[in-house]
């Protein structure tokens, strides 16, 4: 089975509203910024910095990744403090001082080309795994046999949980362009709420052997990121496009809006996650 490395251009990614049109960039209109990026929070592997990743698309006509954005002013406020990120090179933008606080919601605002785009998230809590393994699974006519990683979990009662999976094989990240994916790496609680779930499959198409390391991710997320990945992984997946290299649907309403000219609307989106992982070695 082919995989595809997921590129976090896409992942970083919104809005609970779509909009179908056609303001594809064609050859000679205006470029479009493209944000990737945002603040997470990992009690067990911390990061070092946050790190926002701009670009602008290309023609419509034209070959290549879409162009790093360098000259960009990018901060991040957090209803109290600004935060500015410095650009370390090709796009990204870094600061390493923010501490990500729960139930807080972020704001970015990026200067382009005479232009500001805002946009905000709140930061959500996440439970933490009840139990992460791997069990060996003979081969079906949809997939190959070898060890699927597995978790159980426990969803808080009585709140609105919404939910994406992130697995990683040997330390990197994988992903098949599938419309499945709207199905199987997000979800909501709304039919599990407050209950455990015993042997979920965070991404059945990523496939073991002994000796491999899988580290699972499940991350709190907003219900427009929700809805907004929902609707990325359906359209992409249909399409059968790549996620390297390639920006989101121009159909997708990103959370970053233009405030100078809003119809020349951002692409991506601007996120806030909290990340509950766990890593094993896959054995017998």
């Amino acid at each position: 089975m082919k995989k595809l490395i997921f590129s976090l251009v896409i992942l970083f990614i919104v809005s609970c509203e779509t909009e179908v049109t056609n303001d594809i960039t064609l050859n000679g209109s205006a470029p479009r910024l493209i944000i990737n990026g945002g603040i997470e929070r990992n009690t067990t592997t911390p990061l070092a910095e946050q790190r926002i990743e701009l670009t602008s698309t290309i023609g419509f006509l034209d070959t290549g990744d879409p162009t790093p954005i360098t000259d960009a002013q990018v901060s991040v406020n957090d209803g109290t403090t600004n935060f500015d990120f410095a650009h370390v090179g090709n796009g990204v933008y870094t600061n390493s001082d923010i501490v990500a606080t729960l139930d807080t919601e972020y704001t970015v605002t990026i200067i382009w080309q005479n232009e500001m785009y805002v946009g905000s998230d709140t930061l959500t809590e996440v439970p933490n795994f009840d139990n992460v393994y791997a069990e060996f699974e003979a081969e079906t006519l949809f997939t190959d046999e070898g060890y699927f990683v597995k978790f159980d979990a426990t969803d808080p009662a009585g709140i609105e949980n919404y939910y994406y999976y992130r697995v990683y094989k040997n330390g990197e990240f994988f992903i098949v362009a599938d419309p499945g994916n709207s199905f199987t790496l997000v979800e909501s609680d709304e039919f599990f709420d407050g209950q455990q779930r015993v042997g979920v499959k965070p991404n059945e198409e990523v496939i073991f052997q002994i000796g491999d390391t899988a580290k699972v991710e499940q991350l709190s997320i907003t219900e427009a990121y929700h809805d907004f990945l929902v609707e990325l992984f359906t359209q992409t997946g249909n399409q059968g496009l790549s996620f390297v290299g390639n920006p989101p649907p121009a159909s997708i309403r990103s959370n970053v809006l233009n405030t100078d000219t809003p119809s020349n609307r951002a692409l991506g989106y601007f996120y806030t996650v909290d990340v509950a992982e766990e890593t094993i070695e896959i054995v017998e």
